[in-house]
């Protein structure tokens, strides 16, 4: 098989600038990301760390901070206007059965809600004070403040799905970096540029109390972070590197730590608020722990319960650098159950682990690109790649090889280089004129069009070269694209989330932010007649969408089955995979509910694949694709497989032979999801799913193979080929030993016939001189006694030291220490995985036995981070 390994898309991701999860009070466990540039990546913490789905930032926007907020309970004035138990009650599960809402603000002074759901602002104001460099939700959910570079703390009423300016505090001479409420809700807790922490009354909008840090030099100490624990203690991290504790009300430092060779920009603490964490510009994340102290004896009489207490002090705990540069967002998860630790920052790399077990376990690291919703295309015909990024696209095209001769190619090891006579060629970029960042794009197989698509709604671009050396791109916008009818005339949001070509290039795939599923017709694109035949809507399943779906008559429109959904499932649903068969007949959906719907191209059928998994959202889908018999693959969250047969309507028989216990224990342990996979034309039983880390081979005609098999080929060779050398080794030992024996044997026959020929002339010779021979038998041992002796100085009378190995069977050694090692030699080798790539974008098949494999290595990545923090090191 031939790999293109492609190492020259020079994707930049974006540092991240803030991390918060979800409040614990949500149905589902969210992590929000924030990168730089304004994108918002939600991640699923449930099981493995997935990434579901980014929501695209305003063109060339910042953000700073992130905020979620959950309301559960109800205000005083839904107590007036509820007045029966019963009115109240359903309004309070109303309210926990709602989605969780996102807030976003930056530099460019505006503060938006998000819809998780259509990932378009919901709502958008300004913040009346210049950039926000902070932002906290109340405990109780309900209102919101704002820090902003005038020096003010701005109150946000964010009750019954409102965003409204309330109120504004007492300014002060600096800017407010950091901001947190205290657990009854009554003060708020801010940080500033002028070296203060200060209390504010909630209800006043005055400060209560104001603690001054120390300066370093002439320059103000920078409170970069406070937080508030639910003891009351308020901890600060600052730009001296410290973290203080202060008492809530004597308003002095009880205990301050050098946590950082510099600055501490984040602080997060866990849900009992006895443990914090802190990082910033120095990336290590320390730990620092509530204990118990030395003992205090009272001398306490008769009447005292206690003759002996403890007291608890803060303590540093440990420390470990995940990372590479700045750490300018840190989080721990409320959720019980999923009791994580996240950090990111300059370095664009999400890192997690268990809060508990820390520092003592190793971090897994996400990769810096968006591992689903690939931002790599390919147009296999044409051997063009097309990357997306921001609003801008790239178009490159792959280099040629010296074709091997046959013979050459049957010597050639796994891996060896080809000679390249034709090397890529970047050429094209195309910066386009969005609102937003762009949600998707796709490059036909011809390389002929591109689509791409903004929250606004899709563009179709023509692509011609003025010769067949591709010197000169030419690049032209149809405008006449999208045609009326692929999302309704009263949708409000017409943005799409997924997009793909058909293998003819006669259609376009559309899945639009509300969930329709629109076929559209580009057969005529070069005389710009462009139609949509149909809509899909099985992802519309409530009886409100389905109703209104039925009645649409301006295309054919195919209404999802209703069934019952909660209200956050709605809230968040998005379609987030999208794949097309290789036969043009069929395409598959998934959402973020986990539901799989695979539709009719050319018809109206519409099938829903059955739930995944045990329980309701225990496993999502993390890709979709199509193999060569229009087998629909699976790959979950969980890293298990499904193959599902369109025509049959059901699982296919490896899917329900083998169940998800089946799965090798390597491929279920990967701490990265399985983003794509790919199919070669000429292996029609076998796909390649990959992620970032690995691509492995699955053979659906044989089955998994043993539980825990080594799954890696080159570490499988590097097994076989030391327990193949030991054993030659072992054979070629007992090999001399056992020569060394049988002419052991020999010498030892060959001296007993001589010891008992010299025997026999003896006894003739003491027939004749009988006094001569007693006189030799005191002052010699007999012949007798010399046979004994020798037979003992040869080892005849101990074990034979070669006993194990006669007879061995040394084929049977092997088999036997390969299975020890995790190697079945005597079944096929189902699951072949290799990890030479790493930081993989995309792999896929443009040729019969030639895959394109996209990677971004770290080190490139690297280079184009700014310079990290400097740390003296001492020693050789």
């Amino acid at each position: 098989m031939q790999v293109h390994r492609c190492r020259f898309v020079d994707y930049v991701p974006q540092s991240i600038n803030a991390i918060e999860f979800a409040p614990s009070t949500a149905a589902y466990p969210y992590a929000a990301v924030g990168r730089a540039n304004g994108d918002i990546e939600i991640w699923r913490t449930k099981g493995n760390l997935v990434h579901e789905k980014t929501i695209p930032g305003i063109a060339n926007g910042s953000l700073e901070t992130l905020t979620w907020a959950h309301q559960t309970q109800l205000t005083q004035d839904d107590l007036e206007i509820f007045d029966t138990p019963k009115e109240r009650a359903d309004a309070k599960a109303r309210l926990a059965e709602s989605a969780p809402r996102l807030f976003s603000a930056g530099l460019n002074a505006v503060i938006v809600e998000w819809d998780l759901a259509k990932l378009v602002p919901k709502t958008a104001v300004d913040s009346y004070g210049g950039a926000v460099w902070c932002m906290a939700t109340n405990h109780a959910q309900t209102k919101l403040a704002v820090g902003t570079e005038d020096g003010h703390i701005r109150i946000f009423d964010i009750t019954n799905d409102a965003l409204v300016y309330k109120s504004c505090f007492n300014k002060i001479n600096s800017r407010i970096l950091s901001v947190a409420w205290s657990q009854d809700d009554r003060t708020i807790v801010t940080g500033s540029a002028d070296g203060c922490v200060r209390i504010w009354d909630a209800a006043t909008r005055v400060v209560a109390a104001r603690m001054t840090l120390p300066k370093e030099g002439r320059d103000s100490t920078l409170v970069w972070s406070v937080i508030v624990l639910k003891s009351g203690t308020i901890v600060s991290g600052d730009s001296r590197g410290r973290v203080s504790f202060w008492d809530p009300v004597m308003h002095v430092i009880e205990q301050e730590f050098r946590a950082l060779g510099a600055d501490v920009l984040c602080l997060t603490a866990d849900e009992a608020g006895h443990t914090v964490f802190a990082s910033g510009v120095d990336p290590k994340i320390t730990q620092i722990k509530l204990l118990p102290g030395n003992s205090v004896a009272n001398a306490g009489g008769p009447g005292k319960k206690k003759a002996n207490m403890r007291f608890k002090k803060w303590q540093l705990a440990g420390f470990r650098r995940y990372h590479t540069h700045d750490v300018r967002a840190i989080a721990v998860s409320s959720h019980l159950e999923n009791n994580l630790i996240i950090s990111g920052g300059t370095d664009t790399q999400v890192a997690y682990c268990q809060a508990g077990p820390f520092p003592n376990e190793n971090p897994h690291r996400q990769p810096c690109f968006p591992p689903l919703n690939s931002v790599i295309s390919v147009a296999s015909e044409a051997k063009l790649i097309l990357q997306r990024q921001g609003n801008t696209l790239k178009l490159w095209a792959l280099g040629k090889a010296e074709p091997a001769s046959r013979l050459l190619a049957d010597q050639m090891e796994s891996g060896q280089e080809l000679q390249v006579f034709q090397r890529q060629r970047d050429l094209l970029r195309m910066d386009l004129t969005t609102k937003t960042n762009l949600l998707c794009s796709a490059i036909s197989p011809s390389g002929s069009l591109i689509a791409a698509s903004d929250a606004e709604g899709p563009k179709l671009f023509s692509v011609s070269y003025a010769d067949d050396s591709r010197s000169t791109v030419r690049v032209r916008r149809i405008h006449e694209f999208p045609p009326p009818g692929y999302v309704p005339d009263i949708s409000e949001c017409q943005g799409a989330v997924q997009m793909r070509f058909t293998a003819d290039e006669t259609k376009l795939v559309i899945a639009t932010v509300e969930g329709f599923v629109s076929i559209v017709d580009i057969s005529g694109w070069k005389s710009k007649q462009f139609a949509t035949i149909r809509r899909h809507c099985g992802h519309r399943t409530t009886e409100g969408e389905v109703e209104t779906d039925a009645g649409s008559s301006d295309v054919p429109t195919h209404p999802g089955q209703a069934r019952r959904q909660t209200a956050v499932a709605v809230g968040t649903r998005t379609i987030i995979s999208m794949a097309v068969s290789i036969d043009g007949e069929y395409v598959a959906t998934s959402d973020s509910t986990g539901s799989i719907v695979v539709s009719q191209i050319s018809g109206e059928q519409q099938v829903a694949v059955p739930q995944l998994g045990e329980g309701e959202r225990s496993e999502w889908p993390t890709a979709l694709s199509f193999d060569e018999q229009a087998r629909l693959v699976i790959p979950t969250s969980l890293n298990h497989l499904y193959v599902f047969d369109v025509a049959e309507n059901a699982f296919t028989e490896w899917s329900k032979t083998h169940s998800v216990a089946d799965m090798p224990h390597t491929y279920n342990m990967m701490s990265d999801c399985v983003g794509g996979v790919a199919t070669n034309p000429e292996e029609p039983d076998c796909v390649y799913a990959y992620s970032a880390s690995h691509i492995t081979r699955i053979d659906f005609t044989l089955p998994p193979g043993p539980k825990r098999a080594v799954l890696n080929v080159h570490k499988r060779k590097q097994i076989e080929h030391a327990i193949i050398a030991k054993v030659v080794e072992e054979k070629e030992e007992a090999d001399r030993r056992s020569e060394k024996q049988a002419k052991r044997k020999r010498r030892q026959s060959m001296g007993a016939q001589i010891n008992g020929g010299h025997h026999a002339v003896m006894d003739v010779d003491d027939d004749d001189n009988d006094d001569e021979e007693e006189e030799d038998d005191e002052s010699l041992p007999s012949i007798g006694e010399k046979a004994s002796l020798v037979a003992a100085a040869n080892g005849r009378n101990e074990p034979d030291a070669d006993e194990p190995y006669k007879g061995k069977d040394w084929e049977s050694t092997v088999i036997a220490r390969l299975r020890e090692a995790g190697i079945n030699a005597e079944s096929p080798h189902n699951f072949r995985m290799t990890q030479r790539y790493q930081n993989l974008m995309h792999a896929s098949f443009i040729d019969k036995n030639t895959m394109v494999v996209i990677e971004r290595p770290w080190i490139d990545v690297a280079a184009t981070l700014p310079s990290a923090y400097h740390r003296h090191k001492y020693g050789a």
